[in-house]
């Protein structure tokens, strides 16, 4: 954590911003990504920076990889960055009032309405429920991972004991987890989506276990920032997060330009050692897994909209999972007070916008 830290302030010093000072005072905003590196997964983003949506709002915005959650809530709550795309149980935990020092953030546009962690087995396993992880070893990225934090949730929802009936094994991430799940060294893995995604694309053949309902449609990724900013600048929050379900719409309507946009803009993302065709292939699979998340038919077409009903599913999902004393109020969770205004442009007109992309310009 203290590297990232180091590395965030130097961000700031090169932007001209003191640590400690309001990020927001000029159009100049710094957005905090949680990922270590920018992909497919993160189109919207990347989409509404090189099209201009971020530009016709009147900001100037820097995306800012973070590898992790926890930091990004933490940063933005001290006042180092405008706002983060942050998943929400770690800043949820910090948002308790009875904590030492209750972290100052809140939700202001949920941007996944999906958990994008699952529990799955290889496609020939003869498990095939959640309870029948009675006695296995499960895989994990790390113990420091999401993985742990889920897979003991998906456990418990079957009536184990996620501390005596299964045993969690980290196995690292890429090869060195497809190794493990070919060898035999576990019998499920607890991993992201678009993890799975390139398991599958490597020949590494998964089956997902069914999490059940109420665990699937936990908040992921979501937007945050100070509650100050949202009482006193609401319209950065609102040009940013406006400028995102554009980009949102644009994606959804071409996966393939987005999936070239992004690596137009971050040529890395790229996979190197495949075909031009296998490429995008795997991109738009990426995009086929996540995109699902990015909206829910309980909104009634509002980008961003918080559900209520979810928000509590979470922080009963936190609750028994000990990482809270006692329900967090949705009301300290987030807002919806920005949504109607977020909203508040021509989604046919960002549809033709991409359907019309000459796909030749980022080629």
């Amino acid at each position: 954590m203290g590297n990232l830290r180091l590395v965030l302030f130097a961000w700031m010093v090169s932007f001209g911003v003191h640590c400690g000072q309001p990020a927001f005072a000029a159009d100049k905003v710094q957005a905090l990504i949680g990922v270590r590196n920018m992909d497919e997964a993160q189109a919207p983003f990347i989409v509404a920076k090189y099209l201009g949506y971020f530009s016709r709002e009147g900001l100037d915005v820097d995306l800012l990889t973070v590898g992790g959650s926890n930091e990004i809530a933490i940063q933005v709550a001290s006042g180092n960055a405008n706002l983060g795309a942050a998943s929400p149980s770690q800043a949820v935990i910090g948002m308790q009032e009875n904590s030492a020092a209750p972290l100052d953030v809140r939700y202001f546009y949920d941007y996944s309405y999906r958990n994008i962690w699952s529990m799955s087995v290889p496609a020939d396993s003869n498990i095939r429920s959640i309870a029948d992880l009675r006695g296995k070893k499960i895989g994990i990225p790390s113990l420091g991972s999401g993985g742990v934090t889920y897979g003991k949730a998906y456990v418990r929802s079957a009536g184990l004991d996620p501390d005596r009936d299964v045993t969690f094994i980290p196995i690292g991430v890429g090869s060195q987890a497809v190794s493990a799940v070919r060898q035999k060294i576990v019998d499920a893995i607890a991993f992201w989506d678009v993890a799975n995604v390139r398991f599958g694309l490597s020949g590494l053949a998964l089956r997902n276990l069914d999490v059940g309902e109420n665990l699937d449609a936990l908040p992921d990724l979501s937007l945050l920032a100070k509650n100050d900013v949202i009482k006193n600048n609401p319209q950065m929050l609102i040009g940013f997060a406006r400028a995102v379900s554009k980009a949102i719409d644009f994606t959804n309507a071409n996966p393939v330009a987005a999936v070239m946009i992004t690596w137009k803009v971050y040529p890395e993302s790229r996979p190197g050692e495949l075909g031009a065709q296998q490429a995008l292939a795997q991109g738009l699979k990426i995009l086929e897994v996540r995109s699902p998340g990015w909206r829910s038919a309980k909104t009634n077409g509002k980008n961003g909209l918080f559900v209520e009903e979810d928000w509590k599913n979470l922080s009963s999902f936190l609750l028994a999972g000990g990482q809270i004393a006692r329900p967090v109020p949705t009301s300290r969770m987030y807002t919806n007070d920005l949504i109607d205004e977020i909203n508040n442009y021509d989604r046919d007109a960002i549809i033709r916008q991409a359907k019309e992309f000459d796909l030749g310009s980022v080629r």
